[in-house]
């Protein structure tokens, strides 16, 4: 059988997007899957749409994390991490949604070169709100630990909801981050982790299926509106470290 891929989406007052984006994820070509909704307090009806989703596809796992630190995911990933039984793991925003043959592209890339590449990501394509109006790809592009650092101390080179990881990274304890310190940019700096422990990230170059949501409700623009510049904070930590 094919290792088994589990996607973890963290809600958080997602009424609006979380039913397509869990049926996106339930609906995979990719025959050995399981999806994880984990909400973090949510206080709109999705836990109550997500329910109404498990009658339909009892295999659906549910879960609860408390919601601690402002505009992340954090804490709800944690507890999707300590209860997933898949080989290889990917977040998912709750307002993003996938095509029925991502996981399968992905895990193509994957399987072609499985002890080298321990993380994948790919670009995605940009929707508005409801998804009227595409807004083209974002894609990036590096080939090396010592290019991916460089462009590290610049800005995030990395579309952080297509990351899919071998589960091995979350056993050795890679996958930790620090929502304390860095809030909802605590993924960057992950990444800078990564690439500190010489664990590439490898680039997609082509779309594999991402569709990323930009609307005006999103984590992204919160964490922007923070009094603290947590890229910059980021920045100077590792650049202070790499000495580049």
């Amino acid at each position: 059988m094919k290792p088994k891929v589990s996607i973890i989406i963290p809600c958080y007052n997602s009424e609006k997007w979380i039913e397509q984006c869990v049926i996106s994820a339930l609906t995979q070509d990719y025959e050995n899957v399981e999806v994880l909704c984990i909400d973090n307090e949510s206080t709109d009806n999705s836990v109550t749409i997500v329910e109404e989703i498990k009658k339909n596809y009892p295999d659906l796992i549910t879960g609860s994390a408390s919601n601690i630190y402002p505009h992340c995911w954090d804490e709800a990933r944690a507890v999707g991490l300590r209860i997933m039984t898949g080989d290889y793991v990917l977040t998912m925003g709750s307002d993003d949604w996938i095509d029925s043959s991502f996981i399968y592209r992905c895990m193509k890339y994957i399987l072609s070169a499985p002890d080298q590449i321990l993380a994948l990501q790919s670009p995605i394509k940009g929707m508005r709100d409801h998804g009227e109006i595409y807004t083209g790809e974002v894609k990036h592009a590096y080939k090396s630990i010592a290019e991916l650092k460089k462009t590290l101390l610049e800005r995030c080179p990395v579309n952080t909801p297509t990351v899919i990881f071998n589960r091995k990274l979350y056993d050795d304890g890679f996958l930790k981050t620090s929502p304390e310190i860095y809030g909802g940019a605590a993924d960057y700096d992950l990444y800078c982790r990564l690439a500190d422990n010489d664990i590439f990230i490898y680039p997609a170059f082509e779309w594999l299926g991402f569709y990323y949501r930009w609307h005006s409700e999103q984590a992204t623009w919160q964490v922007h509106e923070e009094a603290k510049n947590y890229d910059k904070m980021i920045q100077n930590y590792w650049k202070d470290k790499w000495k580049i």
